[in-house]
């Protein structure tokens, strides 16, 4: 009898070491600071629609937990206005890329790629890049708060804000884009109203890329 409960407590044991181990491991998971970085490249209109846009930046996503701090640099963009900034992403992650040449004859055939004729390759809207406030997707084109382009066309951001932390875990398989071109050089926005109620110009995606985990340091 003494024999049996001996092992049996030394079970007890072993498991309740197991479930502690677990649970600290789950710890240093939530505390583990992961960095990602992101190419971002143009997104393909018809260079007759967009004039040869030729956005190009590098995005650096530094997660700790459910915060993350973002770094963004970006050129070519159109001077003087604000420029949305997203996460995109899909619930199957490996699936998601930036959209290609095919976009162009999505919801409307004018050789430019809305931004809802891209979901189907980005998917939707999961985190805002803005200066102040709200980060999430219901600030999806509060252009009043997201950063606005230098007079050379060059845009820097800069910012540390908690997102849901159904979104960090997967970073990797998500994009970020970059939206804004006055394509008619008046120094505004405007345009036709897109399917997002925006004016086109606002809400046109003009880069993307796709984040990549870079390494994994406590």
């Amino acid at each position: 009898m003494l024999k049996r409960f001996a092992a049996v407590a030394a079970a007890g044991a072993a498991g309740a070491m197991a479930v502690a181990g677990v649970a600290a491991a789950g710890h240093d998971d939530a505390n583990m600071k992961q960095r990602h970085k992101a190419m971002l490249k143009p997104v393909p209109h018809d260079p007759q629609a967009d004039h040869g846009s030729n956005v190009r930046g590098m995005a650096d996503v530094m997660r700790q937990g459910d915060r993350v701090v973002v770094k963004l640099k970006a050129r070519g963009l159109s001077p003087n206005l604000p420029h949305a900034v997203h996460i995109h992403g899909k619930d199957a992650g490996e699936l998601a890329l930036c959209p290609g040449g095919n976009r162009r004859a999505g919801t409307v055939d004018d050789g430019l790629i809305e931004t809802v004729e891209g979901v189907p390759d980005y998917g939707p809207v999961q985190v805002s890049f803005t200066t102040r406030g709200d980060t999430s997707e219901k600030s999806v084109l509060a252009l009043d708060r997201f950063p606005v382009a230098f007079r050379d066309g060059k845009l820097s951001y800069e910012r540390s804000f908690l997102i849901p932390s159904a979104i960090p875990q997967r970073l990797e398989e998500k994009h970020i884009v970059i939206h804004g071109d006055d394509l008619d050089r008046d120094g505004k926005y405007g345009g036709r109203t897109t399917a997002l109620g925006a004016p086109l110009e606002a809400e046109l995606p003009v880069a993307c890329g796709e984040l990549h985990r870079m390494d994994s340091n406590r």
